[in-house]
């Protein structure tokens, strides 16, 4: 896939900008806070519908604004360029695709797959379960329409349950009736994200052997928080927690605490791994991420690269993109140029949300 124009207005602190990449490998060059991350979001945003950095819609909108907007042309090998133009209000967001409003999500997420590495990566490992658990969400919703389904509806019944839970009324026949409600989406998500997961971890350990430095074994997979083979195992668990659930106001167990795990050498990573190891084990989740997009839509991600190539030891960063490829388009930033001679770079100088072509 190539990203071909990439126009901002009111995103973040880029009060306008009309971008065109000209060549595969564009990169991004200025000093921190100045707009280089605003525009790789931006970019990235074509994929999932989400920003990388926050699920706060707010958070996206100039100050002072009450809209942000962004026009991108892609273009899928073979196929002929598509305009896709996403709004974003405080609280709701528009996207439409050739002139037409998309209406079905599912269809239209990972149809134009862009993988983000940031320096923030790191906390896959150091942070909570949430974080991991949004990088499954996002992968496979955009891999699978079974499985962005199967989410929302859970989280939908979710959200119900629980708001019935925080209200301090819940009796027996109604908790019965969300459990009943949630129990069907519950299993679906935790089957396919094992399945998923499965997958990905394939491409993670052969992502990890490409770019490590030693002969290290690296893998990933699924921790669900609870064992949901079938409704009657979740139906009996939710049961079984309902004083719990009362007491905290809140559901205690279900796929919305799964987690994923990595391990390097059979040892956890988050507790044994380096610092040089865990920022390979984060790439390698990335390009994992990058393997799976381009199996499911059929055409190679564009890479978004985040300030992050800066924290390689030479040796990996060499390997880092000869995993990328020669002909794969990247965006890529940094507060220094990058190496003479790495790719043929189109450099441009990024200030205060303004982005000037530098002179060849």
């Amino acid at each position: 896939m190539r990203l071909l124009r990439l126009h901002a207005e009111n995103f973040r602190n880029i009060p306008l900008a009309a971008l065109e990449f000209l060549k595969d490998s564009t990169f991004l060059v200025g000093r921190n806070g100045q707009g280089k991350t605003n525009l790789l979001e931006a970019a990235g945003m074509v994929t999932a519908l989400r920003s990388f950095r926050t699920t706060d819609t707010r958070a996206l909108i100039r100050h002072g604004e009450k809209q942000a907007r962004l026009f991108l042309v892609c273009e899928r090998e073979g196929e002929r360029p598509n305009e896709i133009t996403l709004t974003l209000a405080r609280g709701s967001k528009q996207i439409s695709c050739d002139g037409e409003r998309v209406s079905r999500l599912a269809d239209f997420l990972g149809r134009f797959p862009t993988v983000t590495l940031s320096s923030e990566d790191i906390q896959l490992i150091r942070g909570g379960p949430a974080l991991r658990r949004r990088f499954i969400d996002i992968t496979l919703s955009a891999t699978n329409p079974a499985y962005f389904k199967a989410l929302r509806d859970y989280h939908r019944a979710l959200k119900d349950r629980n708001l019935l839970l925080k209200a301090g009324q819940a009796r027996e026949p109604e908790l019965a009736a969300f459990d009943k409600a949630i129990a069907p989406a519950a299993v679906t998500v935790c089957h396919l994200r094992q399945a998923g997961l499965d997958a990905l971890s394939q491409h993670f350990s052969q992502a990890y052997q490409r770019i490590s430095v030693s002969s290290e074994q690296a893998v990933l997979y699924y921790r669900p928080e609870s064992d949901l083979t079938d409704e009657a195992e979740i139906l009996r668990l939710l049961k079984d927690s309902r004083a719990a659930d009362l007491a905290y106001k809140s559901t205690q167990h279900g796929p919305h605490r799964d987690d994923l795990a990595l391990k390097v050498n059979d040892r956890p990573a988050r507790e044994f791994a380096s610092e040089g190891q865990q920022r390979t084990l984060v790439i390698s989740l990335r390009l994992a991420q990058m393997a799976a997009y381009e199996a499911y839509a059929k055409v190679a991600p564009v890479i978004l690269a985040d300030d992050v190539l800066g924290e390689l030891d030479p040796v990996r960063r060499g390997r880092f993109w000869e995993a990328v490829g020669e002909t794969r388009q990247v965006i890529a930033s940094g507060t220094e140029p990058p190496p003479a001679g790495e790719r043929d770079w189109d450099m441009l100088r990024v200030a205060d949300g303004t982005f000037n072509r530098e002179a060849p």
